[in-house]
């Protein structure tokens, strides 16, 4: 079946899993999202956080899709657009780097592959717009009520950690220098212009990110209760 990927925006939002499209974990303050369950509007604060990042920023998320069905979905933004991520001991945020917030994949499509297409889609995004660096916050815990994904996944998939905590630690992707080696592999006729960076294999993407990747599947695991998904690589 075919998967496509789409732009996250107020239409394709309301394609989001419920518990998912009414959670603002990373999108408001703890205060504010406490606020916001009280009066019963989480769902009205979500899209108007989508709608000033959209505005204000760009880009923030992508669905994928097998079909008609929702496989996964990504977000990420300017961390000065997540009041959240002031929230952890390993922050902030490097102000060089965009925060990817979160990842789900529907437990239909696990083991396929596309948590890792979804991490790469976000590199091409954000490396578009002259950001050289992706950060995250990782769960090391496994728990069950927060909207993180696991930190070995990121590891995984070529991030570090820049700042070490038990619960949540800081990772980093750099992408300056796999993009410098692309434009010089263009300069020299190599580069294929037609490479769609989220279908590389592990051998492209070793390259592509200048990291090793490791063998096998990594699994996700859930990232929120209230989020009902499992990611995997």
């Amino acid at each position: 079946m075919h998967r496509r990927m789409v732009n996250l925006t107020l239409d394709s939002l309301e394609d989001l899993p419920g518990s998912c499209r009414a959670c603002v974990f990373w999108e408001l303050s703890p205060l504010c999202a406490e606020a916001a369950r009280d009066v019963g509007e989480p769902a009205l604060e979500k899209e108007a956080w989508l709608s000033h990042t959209l505005l204000e920023w760009g880009g923030c998320g992508r669905i994928a899709y097998e079909g008609e069905e929702v496989a996964g979905y990504v977000t990420y933004a300017s961390p000065k657009f997540v009041p959240r991520s002031m929230e952890f001991p390993s922050g902030p945020v490097s102000p060089d780097a965009a925060l990817l917030m979160t990842a789900y994949v529907n437990p239909n499509y696990a083991g396929t592959g596309l948590g890792r297409q979804l991490v790469q889609t976000v590199a091409a995004d954000v490396a578009r717009r002259g950001i050289y660096a992706i950060e995250t916050f990782g769960d090391a815990r496994g728990e069950t009520r927060a909207c993180l994904v696991p930190a070995d996944f990121y590891r995984s998939v070529g991030f570090k950690t820049v700042r070490q905590d038990p619960r949540y630690p800081r990772l980093r992707l750099e992408l300056r220098t796999a993009l410098d080696r692309s434009v010089e592999a263009e300069e020299a006729s190599v580069f294929d212009d037609s490479v769609e960076w989220f279908k590389l294999d592990d051998l492209e993407l070793e390259q592509f990110l200048g990291e090793p990747t490791t063998g096998g599947h990594s699994r996700i695991d859930r990232p929120g209760q209230q989020r009902g998904g499992e990611l995997f690589d």
